[in-house]
């Protein structure tokens, strides 16, 4: 009887379990499945360390094109409805700063970052760039790593695009992209179905491929 009473005691008072802990995720924002100028977009989440890679035709059903005009309106919509977010895009300078007097990498970098020319060197020598060389004289691939890097240092979350990006620049840029995701950033970049045709090899990514008929699919 004694053993017994002793066994019911220990049941009562030790034999709790606590509650498994809540698994916290780290998702920023969840973008619903929505319409946009008539292209269905897929719902998806933007998380710390990933990189969401929307690929989009080149035309609608009707033969309207969706490089351009389309492409930087989607970008547009994503930095208005996702909190934080920034738009990168390359540096292109005004006309006069192209004729007369364009910023070089070095001095691109300190403007945008107010930093010193040891830490402008450094950037330029990681995106494998001469810090004296004129930006307007870069390639579109380089002009867009360089200003996604800096971005990447004052913001976690960027929103770009690979369009233009040549197809011998495209493994250099998307290295400096992944460099920053592996260190927790996140981003959106909106690329194109045509050059998008196999899978991910980099789990970080994940890749969206928004087709112009009924069919609207992931990979």
């Amino acid at each position: 009887m004694f053993i017994r009473k002793v066994t019911a005691y220990f049941q009562r008072y030790f034999s709790y379990t606590e509650p498994l802990p809540t698994i916290m995720t780290n998702t920023i924002f969840h973008s619903p499945i929505f319409e946009f100028k008539g292209i269905p977009i897929p719902e998806f989440d933007v998380e710390s360390g990933k990189l969401i890679r929307l690929c989009l035709p080149n035309f609608d059903s009707k033969g309207n094109s969706l490089v351009q005009n389309f492409k930087n309106e989607l970008l547009n919509h994503f930095e208005i409805t996702i909190p934080k977010i920034k738009w990168s895009r390359e540096y292109s300078g005004s006309l006069f700063q192209r004729l007369m007097k364009s910023i070089t990498v070095e001095g691109y970098i300190i403007k945008e970052l107010k930093a010193n020319r040891s830490k402008a060197k450094k950037i330029a020598d990681f995106l494998e760039l001469d810090s004296k060389e004129k930006v307007n004289k870069i390639t579109i691939g380089k002009r867009k790593a360089l200003a996604i890097k800096c971005d990447f240092e004052k913001y976690d979350i960027l929103i770009f695009d690979y369009y233009g990006v040549s197809a011998n620049e495209i493994k250099y840029l998307e290295r400096i992209v992944d460099t920053e995701i592996e260190k927790g950033k996140c981003g959106i970049v909106i690329d194109r179905l045509e050059f998008n045709q196999n899978a991910e090899l980099n789990k970080s990514i994940e890749q969206i491929k928004v087709t112009v008929g009924n069919t609207v699919y992931k990979t």
